[in-house]
């Protein structure tokens, strides 16, 4: 893990984002806490800001959707992973669809959080797109669009 990595930790009085600090730390993490989405918002306009947040789903004053759109704000813009108490998959899904780096919940490991940080701050690639163009015996042009998504499974979508 990098050693100059700095993570926000925007989390209630109780959340499972608290638990997160101490195994960050252990693995070079600089972390600063925030209690509030007014907080965050301030600290993530300092010239000097994190380059990764973890978030609790609501907070006094917000929710992730908030601190993910206040992340996004900023260039570059600030990768977000949503931290829930409980497994919430219409929750989990609407996170990734919107943008989410990941989704966490308890108990975390110190595997699955690094790999976890690694995969948050790793550029984006673009999916990997070929087009193949060939022509069935007796029958028209036929296209296969072959696409990679970020967990290296492949989807085929055929158009006659």
């Amino acid at each position: 893990m990098q050693a100059k990595v700095h993570a926000l930790l925007v989390r209630d009085d109780d959340s499972p984002v608290a638990e997160l600090k101490p195994m960050l730390e252990k693995q070079g993490v600089i972390t600063s806490q925030a209690r509030s989405r007014a907080e965050a918002e301030r600290i993530l306009t300092r010239l000097e800001r994190p380059v990764l947040i973890f978030t609790d789903t609501v907070l006094a004053d917000g929710t992730w959707a908030e601190i993910k759109a206040l992340a996004q704000s900023l260039e570059p813009p600030v990768p977000v992973i949503v931290v829930s108490r409980f497994v919430d998959i219409p929750l989990y899904l609407d996170v990734l669809e919107q943008g989410a780096a990941d989704f966490l919940v308890p108990p975390f490991s110190e595997a699955e959080l690094t790999f976890v940080v690694q995969s948050a701050l790793r550029p984006p690639a673009p999916p990997a797109l070929s087009l193949i163009l060939r022509r069935p015996a007796g029958t028209g042009v036929e296209v296969s669009h072959h696409a990679e998504n970020h967990a290296g499974s492949r989807s085929r979508a055929v158009h006659a």
